[in-house]
């Protein structure tokens, strides 16, 4: 009953009022910086004479707040009457001052204690009690107690907040349909509960992406109105929020930070005493957070219905054979409507993939890399530091995907450079040389520490091709010079050098950044300031630094290297035979 030997010692009366004083804590609230308390003051002989609860930030601690109670129902003194509270008293001065000197200031001559706290700027009441005498009993009902603040407590001891990934998928795993919709996977009783799952986090969080393709409010709403307290609205990615869109309406606030990175994201908002996020982006994003280790607890509503096709419920998250597969258990599964709520959590703590096998590539066994690119951007990376040298650079990266497998000696392509891993500092972050060569030729001539950058691993061997031939050794930059918007997409116009302008046709391929695209126009052949025509998916928007691009920026241009190779080979002989000069022609 006691909560193990850790509780031993406390007697039945006790006991009954930890278990009221679990209720009142209950009636906290479940967002903000604090954690939720209750307090009940018992006389010599176990009858409760007053109790309190910590009703949220700003408002007196459960032990001042039962402390008050008695005050006002008896007017009398606390000397000699025992504390039973489910969280160690604070000693350290907050918003509030120590709660160790309130109870001991006001005659309290035993505490019994649910769970130890926490947090070390407030930890070790315990002790200074004792030290002043206090008879002190740690641990009873600890498990409950320990329960009642779960998200708060793994909060304060990371650093970070609890992140909890809400997903709504139909059975066979579609977060939308094939043109992009989504509304509405679920049901009405569905969404409804996802209303009160917002409630009960401090932050609901997204991506440019989906702030931009589906304008959400990401507010507490009931029978269709905005109601309650609101959860900070949080956007992540570098593309700016229209002035019209639906998370500037006031009706909570907004939050921007122009990051890719999940860490640091969660970083920002622990600063900010956010203590739980609800993740509610797309699946790149929900990908990200996942394979940076930070999902807590995944809240899935099943539909049971079928689309065959149309984005997953989850991107990329770099596991490539069933023993990297990443499992869950099951705390809860509930009938939601029509639909299936499933509560999970990481079977074991999610961290960043690891690769399993040899880490030298000379290692017989080690898997053959080929530096080859796609175009396709894997994820985009940010620069952490620039180490500059006397006609070269060293830079360290962080990408999680990326270095998920990356070994000394590996090729990655930075804004579509092909650069050599030299180092890996952590496990999340990857260090390469950049030679005079190339800081002359590209843009991360500029590179700076936080800069965002597209990054992809070099194709392996036997792997799947998409995009075009890519190499990483870029020819040239650009300057974008228009940005036109679409329905559901943006055309950019990109100004070329004329040495390089004669290698890009309509239709034909080229590489901006490392990102694979197809020329949709192109300026005559006599234009003084020649230019090509890209059109951006709104997945390229989303998932790469292009959408995020104004007129004026300065991109990496590699141009197709079928079209060089054709060129030289009409200029050197010998020619090649007119049929196949006609293929080579058809062809591209």
């Amino acid at each position: 009953m006691t909560g193990g030997t850790r509780g031993g010692g406390a007697s039945a009366h006790e006991v009954r009022a930890m278990r009221r004083a679990l209720d009142l804590a209950r009636r906290g609230p479940v967002t903000g910086p604090n954690p939720r308390v209750g307090c009940v003051l018992l006389d010599a002989d176990g009858a409760p004479l007053a109790e309190g609860h910590h009703a949220g930030a700003g408002t007196p601690h459960a032990e001042v707040a039962a402390l008050a109670d008695l005050a006002a129902r008896a007017g009398g003194s606390a000397a000699g009457l025992t504390a039973v509270v489910t969280l160690e008293p604070c000693r350290h001065t907050g918003r509030s001052g120590p709660c160790t000197d309130a109870l001991t200031r006001a005659g309290v001559t035993r505490v019994v204690v649910g769970s130890p706290d926490p947090n070390p700027r407030a930890a070790g009441g315990a002790e200074v009690l004792r030290g002043r005498g206090v008879d002190v009993v740690v641990g009873v009902l600890e498990e409950e107690a320990r329960a009642l603040n779960e998200r708060w407590a793994a909060a304060v001891a990371r650093g970070r907040p609890w992140v909890t990934w809400k997903v709504a998928t139909t059975l066979d795993g579609r977060s939308a349909a094939a043109d992009g919709t989504s509304r509405w996977i679920t049901s009405a009783a569905a969404r409804a509960d996802v209303h009160r799952l917002r409630a009960e986090h401090d932050a609901v969080l997204v991506g440019t992406g989906t702030a931009l393709a589906d304008d959400p409010s990401l507010t507490v709403r009931r029978d269709g109105r905005v109601d309650g307290p609101q959860p900070l609205r949080v956007v992540v990615g570098a593309r700016e929020v229209p002035a019209g869109a639906r998370l500037r309406d006031g009706d909570a606030p907004l939050l921007h930070l122009r990051t890719h990175d999940p860490v640091r994201a969660l970083e920002a908002l622990g600063a900010r005493e956010v203590r739980t996020v609800l993740l509610e982006g797309g699946p790149r994003l929900a990908a990200a957070f996942w394979r940076a280790g930070v999902v807590d607890e995944v809240v899935a509503y099943l539909a049971p219905a079928l689309l065959g096709a149309g984005p997953a419920a989850v991107g990329d998250l770099g596991v490539t054979s069933m023993p990297g597969i990443a499992r869950l258990r099951v705390h809860d599964v509930a009938r939601v409507g029509d639909d299936v709520r499933l509560v999970a959590r990481p079977a074991v703590p999610t961290r960043p993939t690891r690769p399993t096998g040899p880490t030298d590539p000379s290692h017989p066994s080690a898997p053959r890399r080929s530096a080859v690119f796609t175009g396709i951007v894997e994820e985009v990376g940010e620069v952490v530091a620039v180490e500059a040298g006397d006609d070269s650079a060293r830079l360290t990266l962080r990408g999680p995907l990326v270095t998920s497998d990356a070994v000394h000696g590996a090729s990655i392509a930075v804004d579509g450079v092909c650069l050599t891993v030299v180092e890996q500092p952590t496990p999340d972050t990857f260090t390469v040389d950049v030679m005079r060569e190339t800081l002359v030729r590209s843009s991360l001539r500029d590179a700076a520490p936080g800069r965002l950058v597209n990054l992809e691993r070099a194709m392996a061997a036997g792997g799947r091709f998409g995009g075009h031939v890519v190499q990483g050794h870029v020819d040239g930059t650009g300057t974008v010079t228009a940005r036109t918007p679409g329905e559901r997409w943006e055309v950019v116009r990109v100004g070329i050098a004329p040495e390089l302008a004669r290698y890009v046709v309509e239709k034909g391929s080229v590489t901006v950044d490392g990102t694979s695209l197809t020329v949709s126009a192109v300026s005559a052949v006599d234009d003084p300031a020649p230019w090509f025509e890209v059109s951006l998916i709104p997945t390229t928007l989303e998932a790469t630094t292009l959408g995020a691009k104004p007129a004026g920026s300065v991109v990496n241009l590699e141009v197709d290297v079928l079209a060089k190779y054709v060129e030289r080979m009409s200029l050197a002989g010998p020619r090649p035979p007119a049929d196949l000069a006609q293929a080579v022609e058809a062809a591209l």
